[in-house]
């Protein structure tokens, strides 16, 4: 008696539970990596080098006219983008602090 309860609940969960997702074909997913791999290799150097122009501006070592126009609009990409997560660093606080605010308002 008691097998034909187990056999019961494992047909009931085995069927019930079946799913099947399809895994990626093995061409796809290597081609996706590569891509990945390069576009990252080449976001860290660019970044890298703007990183780099970034120290040696702020240390004094280059000015603001021995800059070519490359190098300069890299760094002012870099700036921007490090003012723009700066923005949002700041509206996350914000947001948190508003969100903490309303529990405690609550709690009291």
């Amino acid at each position: 008696m008691l097998e034909k309860i187990r056999e019961f609940f494992r047909n009931l969960f085995k069927s019930n539970n079946q799913q099947y997702i399809e895994a990626p074909k093995e061409s796809d997913a290597q081609e996706e990596k590569v891509n990945f791999k390069s576009q990252i290799i080449v976001n860290n150097e660019e970044e890298q080098k703007a990183l780099k122009l970034q120290r040696d501006f702020k240390d004094g070592l280059i000015e603001e006219e021995n800059l070519s126009e490359e190098d300069f609009n890299l760094l002012t990409n870099l700036y921007e983008r490090q003012i723009e997560k700066t923005k949002q660093s700041i509206q996350e606080y914000k947001d948190r602090i508003v969100s903490i605010k309303s529990r405690l308002g609550q709690n009291s």
